[in-house]
């Protein structure tokens, strides 16, 4: 068969896509994979005392700085699950937050008596708490790779990088119900750290397993 042919057979069984059909997907996905996490933080880890921590304005602090996160990440995703979609604004939001929680902690580390500042950027987890966010990323990864592989990226890598960058953002909310670490200059270290090898993950497996 000529290549003329062929791509004139593929054309005339195209279907549109049913409306919303991205967005149910990769919802669907997100909540999938925010289950299986939210289950390994409840039963593995346990949570803390989410009465007493809601109470707290760092508890806040660390929802409102992943959750932000998670939101660029997921409008992220959806655009580029898509052919011809551009970033958009995004990636500068997740930017402009992460940017925010670093001036933060530095504001708290440069604030603090020498003899203090050690303890406030270690805290008591920091050995497992950006590991145990790659792993908590994990499930929530595979099923956006599941969803999208069932759509049309057109750049597997950034599509990749982004689905893991959105898996990381959205662990690190869920460890966060686990997480006592009160510090910004902990979460801005640690907690980006952790987002950041998730991200890291999506983007060199995100071009073989996006690719068509």
């Amino acid at each position: 068969m000529r290549t003329a042919d062929l791509i004139e057979l593929l054309a005339c069984d195209v279907r549109a896509t049913p409306p919303g059909v991205v967005n149910r997907r990769l919802l669907a996905a997100l909540i999938a994979g925010g289950a299986v996490t939210l289950a390994i933080v409840a039963l593995g880890l346990h949570c803390q005392p989410l009465l007493v921590a809601a109470q707290q304005p760092w508890f806040w602090m660390k929802a409102a700085y992943t959750g932000l996160l998670t939101l660029a990440g997921a409008v992220l995703v959806k655009r580029l699950s898509v052919p011809g979609a551009r970033a958009g604004a995004a990636p500068r939001l997740a930017a402009l937050v992460i940017l925010a929680m670093l001036a933060l902690g530095a504001g708290q580390i440069l604030s603090a008596t020498p003899g203090a500042r050690l303890a406030l950027w270690l805290g008591h987890t920091w050995k497992v708490c950006s590991p145990l966010i790659l792993l908590l990323a994990l499930p929530i990864y595979a099923g956006l790779v599941a969803a999208i592989r069932r759509l049309a990226p057109t750049r597997p890598a950034l599509a990749g990088t982004a689905a893991g960058f959105t898996a990381g953002t959205l662990a690190a909310t869920l460890y966060g119900l686990h997480c006592p670490e009160q510090a910004p200059a902990f979460v801005a270290t640690w907690y980006t750290l952790g987002i950041a090898a998730a991200t890291a993950l999506g983007a060199i497996t995100g071009r073989r397993l996006l690719r068509w």
